[in-house]
């Protein structure tokens, strides 16, 4: 007997959110209710995919969430990513924490009876971002709209899409 799964991913809990990030950077994170980022160059978009490579979900992270939860994971002091945040740049060693904390992740789309999910490509700061990925990433309905605090390093926006 097989199990049958469904063929879209679900929307994480916010708490699943909160605690997935929390518990990789050790540092306690608020969420509240966000606005969507809007669209920027400078944003973060992360592309999750099942075993079958069919795009799942999206996350949109704005570039001071991005340099927030890497500088956070890295332990970066808060003044190099507010000087990071000021000057509209990603270095390398934020976008890496970013990555990580993205694609870890991807264990909140991993529930039983669903698709198995995976980070599939992290578009970093001024990346060409793939059409179907930027209509994807701006579409109302099944999303997850989020403000982050992180508590010694300041506030963020965080996007989840369900496709």
């Amino acid at each position: 007997m097989s199990v049958q799964t469904e063929q879209q991913s679900p929307m994480p809990s916010r708490h699943s959110v909160r605690n997935t990030i929390e518990g990789l950077i050790g540092r306690d994170v608020d969420l509240s209710d966000g606005v969507a980022p809007p669209a920027k160059s400078t944003n973060v978009v992360a592309v999750y995919v099942t075993d079958q490579l069919k795009t799942s979900a999206l996350a949109v992270v704005d570039l001071e969430c991005a340099a927030r939860i890497g500088g956070a994971l890295g332990m970066i002091p808060k003044g190099v990513v507010d000087e990071a945040i000021k000057t509209r740049t990603l270095p390398q060693d934020l976008e890496e924490m970013c990555y990580e904390v993205l694609n870890v992740m991807a264990s909140i789309f991993n529930l039983p009876n669903h698709p198995h999910v995976r980070l599939y490509e992290m578009y970093a700061p001024n990346s060409v971002i793939p059409a179907d990925v930027a209509a994807l990433a701006a579409t109302v309905g099944n999303r997850m709209d989020v403000k982050l605090k992180i508590a010694g390093y300041g506030d963020g926006t965080l996007s989840i899409v369900i496709k």
